[in-house]
């Protein structure tokens, strides 16, 4: 093991294990056997560093990749890490003016606590309002060290690991029959905090950068629907608007031990051309009044379907409604609850919008969607709504 890795902890090493499918032998009185396919790894209960190396670069040889690589997404098994790059003309290799930088970390710290907030409640401006756990959540984030190769920030927000799941409850990956109930955990608030950053990453770029023109009131809605901001979009037109940056990109790798997203795309870049354009938006969020509609997103948590003969199912969709966590039941025709599997099984986020109807004593429900679809399928200028 080279000399400048730095070496993880014996906590995330086994949770790296785990989640990446290894299966541990009964524990010995020196340490657990770990197996994967035809691979064997020894971990001593009580390891010291060259213990731990030792075990690192046996890992490696299994993943085949450098040392380095292996003990940094052991490191990382944790944390959702977005790195943020700032690129010119002429490539930001050593070094970056000061002022650039500095302006580039305030900045990319007012987008997160932008979404931060946003994440428990859609909003176009929020005017001071900061939602105070999701300025929590940036309190305890990190910054990585930046890396050579243009000018690379990685932000690191710790997930916490969910809870085992039942194993005695029907999964959605039996196909042979259809499972009458199956509940999931919630999506961790800290996992909304990132997602809502990446998404109203992608959400400006399809929204507002590809198309290069003002965008109208419906994708103003899109883009608030996705936690896109007054504040985040004069941040990031900050970024733009630097005259040493000429790209400014973003890329997430989602902590394993809560899969992230397959569908989401993991880079977006921004041009520094398309900051006049981010301000117009920020500009015209300042003004936005919040729609009429009942729209809320959030992670499927639960699926239902008890009857056969129903021709509907049920799923349960955990969300924020009004800064407080919650979950909201959607009634589905059973090929979109289908679909519904498939989303979920993806990891993909839904967007809903239909009326919430409410007895006491009940979680709402929404009888009939105007609106069902996953939340990283924009509805792209000129779509239907």
């Amino acid at each position: 093991m080279p000399d400048t890795v730095l070496l993880p902890a014996l906590p995330d090493l086994l949770s790296y294990l785990k989640t990446r499918g290894w299966v541990a032998n009964p524990p010995g009185q020196g340490g657990t056997l770990w197996l994967k396919d035809e691979h064997r790894i020894g971990v001593p209960h009580d390891p010291d560093a060259v213990s731990i190396g030792s075990v690192l670069n046996r890992l490696a040889r299994a993943e085949r990749r450098p040392p380095k690589a292996t003990a940094d997404a052991v490191r990382n098994v944790r944390f959702d890490v977005t790195s943020l790059r700032a690129v010119n003309d002429y490539r930001i290799i050593d070094k970056i003016p000061l002022e650039t930088a500095t302006k580039l970390l305030g900045s990319a710290r007012k987008m997160l606590r932008a979404t931060a907030t946003t994440a428990r409640w859609e909003r176009a401006q929020i005017a001071g309002s900061y939602s105070r756990i999701g300025d929590e959540v940036i309190r305890e984030a990190f910054m990585g060290h930046t890396e050579r190769g243009s000018f690379i920030i990685p932000v690191l927000v710790r997930v916490p690991e969910p809870e085992e799941p039942d194993p005695k409850q029907p999964t959605l990956y039996d196909a042979q029959e259809e499972p009458v109930l199956h509940n999931a955990a919630p999506e961790p608030f800290e996992r909304r905090v990132v997602r809502t950053f990446a998404q109203s990453m992608q959400a400006v770029h399809d929204l507002v950068v590809e198309p290069g023109v003002m965008p109208g009131a419906d994708d103003i809605h899109e883009l608030v629907y996705r936690g896109v901001s007054r504040e985040f979009c004069t941040a990031l037109a900050n970024v733009l608007n630097e005259t040493a940056i000429g790209e400014f990109e973003t890329s997430v790798d989602w902590a394993p031990v809560v899969p992230g997203p397959d569908t989401m795309p993991r880079k977006v870049s921004i041009t520094a051309e398309a900051g006049d354009l981010v301000q117009f938006v920020a500009d015209r969020l300042r003004q936005q009044k919040a729609p009429s509609k009942q729209v809320f997103s959030g992670t499927i948590v639960q699926f239902r379907h008890e009857n056969p003969d129903d021709p509907f199912g049920e799923i349960a969709v955990s969300t924020i409604r009004r800064g407080r966590t919650s979950e909201v039941r959607v009634r589905l025709p059973l090929d979109t609850y289908r679909a519904a599997w498939e989303w979920h099984n993806a990891g993909r986020a839904v967007l809903v919008e239909g009326l919430i109807r409410r007895a006491p004593g009940k979680p709402g429900i929404v009888d009939d969607p105007v609106r069902f679809q996953p939340l990283d399928e924009l509805m792209l200028p000129g779509s239907a709504s």
